[in-house]
């Protein structure tokens, strides 16, 4: 490309729609979208590749299915994917997930997380109703010894004088 190509190309940029300009710069960056949310899916299968079914370390890979890897268990021989067994299981558009979950993050509106990243609105409720629940299966609740200590507030009761 010559450089009065390149030129009328930049001055086309700003016609791009938000997530044209979005989807550009993932390109130019070097890594699409897709392929950073499908990996950090698959890292929830973890070193040992236990099974969601039975709990067996030491599954065998056994090829792709709809972008993520399968996994055959070799004590009951059912097969997993990293989101078998996860309120997140059957959902449809994995690459948008981990900037949907960047909206969630943020504390955006659900017609907001809709709209950035280019999904219906009630598409947005219900993946929020279930990362919320992934998320709320993950923590852990607080043990331990809890101290309260008394609250001193300078008050006076003194009436004005009439």
């Amino acid at each position: 490309m010559n450089r009065k190509q390149l030129q009328a190309w930049l001055a086309q940029v700003d016609q791009l729609s938000a997530a044209q300009r979005r989807e550009a710069e993932a390109v130019l960056s070097g890594g699409s979208q897709a392929s950073a949310s499908l990996a950090a899916i698959e890292a929830g299968v973890g070193e040992d590749r236990r099974c969601p079914h039975c709990g067996t370390p030491g599954a065998v890979s056994r090829g792709k299915a709809r972008g993520l890897r399968r996994y055959q268990c070799k004590g009951c021989g059912k097969t997993f994917n990293a989101a078998t067994g996860t309120p997140l299981a059957g959902l449809h558009r994995k690459e948008r997930w981990l900037e949907f979950g960047t909206c969630l993050a943020e504390g955006e509106t659900v017609r907001a997380s809709a709209g950035r990243c280019g999904l219906a609105v009630n598409t947005a409720f219900r993946w929020r109703h279930r990362f919320l629940a992934a998320e709320s299966r993950d923590s852990r609740k607080l043990a331990g010894i809890v101290e309260a200590d008394e609250t001193y507030v300078l008050e006076s009761r003194k009436r004005a004088a009439p």
